[in-house]
């Protein structure tokens, strides 16, 4: 299984931050619940259970990790595993995949930029 492991950490560029969603969770589990579960696979960039307008609990949570690696770790040793009686489900969901796209219309918006400009100059000779 370390196989996959590296595997992983090659795919995500070594830096990934990975957040997790936790849901079916207990109603009467909280932020603190969360961060003692959780806290103990590695640095929690930040945590939070969700509530509806009026205070009650939606019965998921998310736990953001900056290493994407203890983020494997949390799901899976903590998903189907009982808190409080009821079986959390975790997924590993990732933020932003459109990074990369990006920069990549960047580099040609420049590139049309440097061909204007050589352009322009041998229309002023």
């Amino acid at each position: 299984s370390s196989g996959i492991n590296a595997e992983y950490g090659g795919g995500g560029g070594g830096r990934g931050i990975a957040k997790l969603l936790i849901s079916n969770l207990e109603y009467s589990v909280n932020d603190q619940d969360i961060r003692e579960l959780f806290a103990e696979f590695g640095s929690i960039r930040n945590y939070s259970v969700h509530y509806d307008r009026s205070g009650r609990s939606l019965g998921t949570a998310n736990v953001t990790y900056i290493n994407k690696s203890d983020a494997a770790r949390a799901l899976k040793t903590y998903n189907n595993v009982p808190l409080d009686g009821k079986p959390m489900i975790i997924e590993l969901v990732t933020d932003e995949p459109t990074t990369g796209g990006r920069g990549n219309g960047g580099n040609r918006n420049n590139n049309s930029y440097s061909n204007n400009r050589s352009r322009g100059g041998s229309g002023g000779r």
